[in-house]
Order: C-alpha cells, then sequence, then structure tokens
C-alpha cells in the first residue's frame, strides 16, 4: 500500500493544518513583534534635562515629542531620530564603525541588537523604551549619560 493513498490524505491535511496553526500562534506572540506594534515610529529628537544645564538627545515622536516611540529597521525610517541614536550608539557605547547618516539600516540594527545583548534586552534590534532606558546617550556640553 502507497503512502499517498486517498485515506492519508486528510490526516495529512489535518497535521498541516495543526503545524501551521502552532506556528502562527508562536509568530502572534512573539513579544517583539507585539512590542514594535504598541508604539509610533520615533521621528523627531527630544532634550531631555541630565542635569543643570545639562541635557541629552534622545529620540522621540510627534509634536508633543513623547519619547516613547520606537525605531525598527525599515526601508523608509531615515529621520532626524535616527540619527540622534546612532550619535549615541557612535560616541556613548563603542560602536564607532557606524555611520551617523540617519538610515536605520542594517548597521544600526545590528549595533541595537549588539547592545540589547550587552544590557541583558531581548534581541530583537528594535529601539524602544527599554533599550532608551538601558543605553547612554550623547550630549554635547556633557558627553554621555543615562536618563
Amino acid at each position: 500500500m502507497s503512502f499517498r493513498t486517498s485515506r492519508n490524505k486528510p490526516r495529512a491535511l489535518a497535521a498541516l493544518g495543526a503545524l501551521a496553526a502552532i506556528l502562527a500562534c508562536g509568530v502572534a506572540a512573539s513579544p517583539s513583534a507585539s512590542a514594535a506594534g504598541i508604539y509610533p515610529t520615533c521621528n523627531t529628537t527630544k532634550a531631555v534635562s541630565i542635569t543643570s544645564g545639562h541635557s541629552v538627545t534622545v529620540p522621540a515622536y510627534g509634536s508633543s515629542k513623547t519619547l516613547t516611540c520606537k525605531l525598527v529597521l525599515d526601508q523608509d525610517t531615515e529621520n532626524p531620530a535616527v540619527k540622534a541614536l546612532q550619535r549615541s550608539l557612535k560616541n556613548c557605547e563603542g560602536y564607532a564603525y557606524l555611520d551617523i547618516d540617519g538610515y536605520y539600516g542594517p548597521q544600526t540594527f545590528l549595533a541595537v541588537e549588539a547592545l540589547q545583548e550587552s544590557y541583558g534586552l531581548s534581541q530583537d534590534g528594535i529601539y524602544g523604551p527599554d533599550t532608551r532606558d538601558s543605553m547612554k546617550h550623547y550630549s554635547s556640553t556633557l558627553g554621555c549619560a543615562r536618563l
């Protein structure tokens, strides 16, 4: 009897369906995928006061300049927020190879992923609140400081 008989087709299809459902649940439950979707994309910067007369520049979003935003590898993400992140990664976190070009490309993604690993964070390559709060940020007057 051949494996490809009509009796085995319904079982094979059911097994494939079950596997697809399991994989879909795993992807839907992925923390980096869901966390990336709940915050707007950073598109500007904000100066955050650290000490009297000194502030650091961090990625922010919108006219209210909220700090709760994300940056993720995306061919369309090129803005001042990315430039601020790259400046901090290069000058404060030791990623000297990084170009400060305002484009969240593969170099920036890999630098964020490595930074996340060094701080014990989830390594998804997405700049978000946890990465922001863990890393040092650049200041033209102070050097580097954490929020």
